[in-house]
């Protein structure tokens, strides 16, 4: 079988971590292939799926900031793109990627032009809904009639799908995102502590500096502004506290700004895309997640993984994966106060935070990636064959209706 991944996104998140894991898998048994813009920002994502044997194409279809019909004129010009790779790619199975929810709009109608089997993986949606025109609706609703299997990663999500595109629950698969744990890695004391010290001095910290770590992309959505409201207490009362932030995003600069005029550049650490993320978390102290709405975030899962004490918000489905003063602490999303009051106890009871992640530890064996892995390309190879595999219930697959009208 042939699988093609389609992207948007020109840089490397949490959605395109998820599409590297299932070509990945896919490669192992199918010929793949992954078509995205080439950019910087994904320079190093494009370097690993050549490693793992999934051949790239360049596609062009990053969504530019545009609305009414210079937006329809875009997403026509990505159209004909999508069509020109799939008569080049000729698979049997699409799966198109989506770091937002309108977005891929001319990827998606493209593959309904064709009757392609697709399968349409929304990441993330906010929690107000995202403004769409009559026209775009339409060419939504036709494109999903025809062999189009719409997904999402939490029932949180499934129902800000449904909404937003008038569509019923049942006709929306969800397939929670999933990580690997960290077996093979050595949880004795003295490792830990081996770890936790060279970390340190390759930073250029002190061996008693506490790290609290934040792992995501740099953009308003991950809240970084509320964390950086509530840094002054924090390291006032607690001096030994660094906070280091992992990702890269289009808000980097602004928050390197914002620190400097705050005079609180020297207690946070902007490391950028790392690939030695594990090595953070078992160097961390607590793992900090401000976010303000998520799909289901792989951060959290794997901070989790790791037996990293938690503090976050309860943002979107991340109450379907921790309960508060169990897993962690949760906080009210968007609410300094509560943060900062959340964060406070944390430092204050090392002890309680450790025994909710240990909790936490055992919670996220439910979220695994080869759970994820198995459902995706189960999906797939059901979608090459919609008519004797049917994916869910109420599914739209086999379904067949001519273009809608755009008047």
């Amino acid at each position: 079988m042939k699988l093609l991944i389609i992207l948007s996104a020109t840089i490397r998140g949490g959605a395109e971590a998820y599409a590297l894991t299932i070509a990945r898998a896919a490669a192992a048994q199918w010929e793949t292939h992954m078509a995205l813009p080439y950019t910087e920002g994904n320079a190093s994502l494009r370097q690993d799926l050549a490693i793992n044997q999934v051949t790239t194409h360049r596609l062009d279809i990053a969504e530019p900031n545009s609305r009414g019909l210079r937006a329809m004129g875009d997403a026509l010009v990505r159209l004909l793109r999508t069509l020109l790779v799939l008569l080049t790619v000729k698979p049997d199975v699409v799966l198109i990627n989506l770091p937002w929810a309108d977005h891929c709009l001319g990827s998606i109608v493209a593959c309904g032009l064709v009757k392609m089997p697709t399968a349409a993986v929304f990441h993330l949606l906010p929690p107000d809904n995202i403004p769409l025109s009559g026209v775009r609706r339409r060419l939504y609703a036709w494109a999903r009639m025809r062999h189009q299997q719409w997904v999402t990663n939490s029932e949180a999500n499934r129902h800000l799908l449904a909404d937003l595109f008038a569509m019923p629950v049942s006709d929306l698969l969800c397939i929670y995102n999933g990580t690997q744990l960290p077996t093979s890695l050595d949880w004795s004391t003295d490792a830990i502590a081996h770890v936790r010290q060279q970390v340190r001095q390759e930073l250029h910290l002190s061996i008693a500096a506490r790290l609290l770590l934040t792992v995501g992309r740099l953009a308003p959505q991950k809240g970084y502004a509320d964390l950086i409201a509530i840094i002054p207490s924090i390291v006032e009362a607690y001096p030994d506290v660094v906070f280091i932030w992992v990702g890269e995003g289009e808000q980097r600069q602004d928050l390197q700004d914002r620190l400097q005029q705050a005079g609180l550049d020297r207690h946070v650490m902007l490391l950028g895309h790392r690939t030695d993320l594990p090595r953070l978390l078992q160097a961390a102290d607590l793992f900090l997640f401000p976010t303000r709405f998520e799909g289901h975030p792989f951060a959290l899962l794997e901070a989790m993984a790791y037996r990293l004490p938690i503090v976050s918000t309860d943002a979107s489905s991340i109450p379907e994966v921790m309960d508060h003063q169990v897993h962690g602490l949760l906080c009210r999303t968007g609410d300094r106060d509560d943060l900062l009051q959340s964060l406070d106890w944390a430092l204050q009871h090392p002890e309680q935070m450790q025994q909710m992640a240990q909790r936490a530890l055992q919670r996220v064996q439910q979220f695994s990636q080869a759970t994820m892995i198995e459902k995706t390309l189960n999906m797939l190879q059901a979608l090459s064959r919609p008519m004797r595999s049917p994916v869910a219930v109420n599914s739209p697959l086999a379904r067949d209706q001519p273009l809608p009208s755009i008047a």
